[in-house]
């Protein structure tokens, strides 16, 4: 029997850690630091989607 191909779940990490990251500019741990919550674990996906919409967004 053949196996089928594992499908990798997407790891969660919490804010500290996207903090610590060499991934993101100063800027972006900015927005980071005020949009995430402490303790909550968000995909590298999940965060990547929120600094691009925070980017995005207008001023009023």
């Amino acid at each position: 029997m053949a196996k089928e191909p594992k499908v990798k779940e997407p790891i969660p990490y919490t804010k500290q850690q996207f903090l610590a990251s060499k991934s993101f500019t100063p800027q972006q741990k900015d927005v980071l630091n005020a949009v995430l919550e402490d303790g909550k674990p968000y995909t590298r996906e999940e965060v990547t989607h929120m600094v691009e919409e925070f980017a995005k967004r207008t001023v009023e």
